[in-house]
């Protein structure tokens, strides 16, 4: 029986870019998975670095990776913390909505979490607040 191959620098850089889309569109699905393959696909990202670095092949598709897997890790943690830190306003956001027939009760809901979220933020002027899209 043969040993295993031992992957090539292109492979271990493809799949260290392949890693960090996935965890970039799984940020935009559930957050805290996200973040958790977007470490993932770092720690991958810089091993792959690390080793083409070694052999002087081209290292752009493991830094491309680290790139990438660097924006969905903030991004997924900026959204985990959003929701995290105004979880009670979304939560009687998500319940108003629930009970609102008509389109003018969705507004009166979505002017409610401007003003909910609006009180959590003491650096936000009184009435300044608007979402720029409804959530």
């Amino acid at each position: 029986m043969l040993p295993p191959a031992e992957p090539t620098g292109a492979e271990v850089g493809r799949r260290a870019l392949l890693l960090a889309i996935g965890a970039l569109a799984l940020t935009m699905i559930v957050p805290v998975l996200g973040l958790a393959l977007g470490v993932f696909a770092l720690i991958v990202g810089f091993r792959a670095w690390r080793t083409l670095s070694r052999t002087r092949s081209s290292v752009l598709m493991p830094v491309l990776g680290s790139l990438l897997s660097a924006v969905s890790i903030a991004l997924a943690a900026s959204v985990t913390w959003f929701q995290t830190y105004f979880s009670g306003e979304l939560t009687a956001y998500n319940d108003c909505m629930k009970g609102a027939g008509t389109t003018t009760a969705q507004q009166i809901c979505v002017t409610q979490l401007e003003k909910s979220i609006e009180a959590k933020l003491p650096f936000v002027a009184p009435g300044t607040f608007r979402l720029p899209f409804p959530p």
